[in-house]
């Protein structure tokens, strides 16, 4: 492969013999080379194909545009977070990682900061993920001595996610996901006229009860009715009454907000956790 430019002493645009352009990622690879010297192919660490689209420029001005330290830094939290999440992120991270810290290192010069609505509820739904953002904060700190605000946690946690191709959804999924978590949250706290404890063990498992509830639902692999005893729904019901009368206020939510249709199995379950998560802070 043959240089064409660098991005920085890590990161370089090179060109194989068939003329496809590369992004290459390796200790040194851009680091005092000149147009059209060979790159050492034992150094490169990472490489993706350039965009090839007619907009391929904006693509490269974009990671020209960006601070080679922050480059350097992201790239790092990137290897970091793979190893601690034992995946393999897509290729996209990044371009669009970088581009991230690039503004938020900025914004955080500047302080500015975005309010963060979500934050609870994005660390139980993807705690390892989570961890991940906290130490890439850390390590900016550490790299840029640049302090990122609370916030960024939430944000970087949502790039982590969605940059697991297999394993994760895409982000519509995910926003979506956050979207219906914070309604359910929003219906229980205004039934019991409460604000649920979100560092509890019982906030914990709803939250987990609901992310899988969410992947169901979308999936379209409910829980099947056959066999479950009605009396056991009566029955809870029964005894937990005002809980199973906010599920039923989710229930007619989800119906007219997504056309979703909340099986008996689904409502004796939500109707326990919401009793838990509900009764741990009445009875404190």
């Amino acid at each position: 492969m043959k240089y064409i430019t660098a991005f920085n002493n890590n990161v370089a645009l090179v060109k194989d013999s068939s003329g496809l352009e590369w992004i290459v990622m390796g200790t040194g690879v851009g680091f005092r080379k000149s147009k059209g010297d060979l790159i050492d192919d034992s150094i490169v660490r990472r490489k993706f194909v350039a965009e090839q689209s007619p907009d391929r420029r904006p693509f490269l001005q974009v990671l020209s545009d960006i601070d080679s330290d922050v480059l350097d830094a992201s790239v790092e939290s990137i290897k970091n977070a793979e190893s601690q999440l034992n995946v393999t992120f897509n290729n996209n991270i990044y371009l669009t990682l970088a581009d991230h810290l690039n503004f938020a290192v900025k914004r955080a010069h500047d302080n500015i900061d975005y309010p963060d609505m979500n934050r609870w509820e994005v660390k139980n739904l993807y705690p390892k993920e989570y961890e991940a953002a906290q130490e890439t904060i850390r390590l900016i700190f550490d790299r840029l001595d640049v302090l990122l605000p609370k916030s960024e946690e939430t944000f970087l946690c949502y790039h982590f996610v969605n940059a697991q191709q297999k394993q994760r959804t895409q982000i519509e999924e995910t926003l979506k996901m956050t979207e219906v978590i914070n309604r359910i949250i929003k219906i229980v706290e205004y039934h019991f006229q409460i604000s649920l404890d979100k560092d509890s063990f019982n906030y914990t498992r709803f939250i987990t009860h609901l992310r899988y509830f969410f992947i169901r639902q979308f999936k379209q692999t409910m829980t099947d009715d056959e066999d479950m005893d009605q009396t056991v729904l009566e029955a809870a019901k029964n005894k937990y009454e005002k809980a199973y009368q906010a599920t039923e206020k989710i229930a007619a939510l989800f119906k007219q907000k997504y056309n979703w249709t909340v099986s008996s199995n689904e409502k004796l379950y939500l109707t326990l956790h919401i009793w838990r998560v509900t009764n741990q802070q009445r009875s404190e």
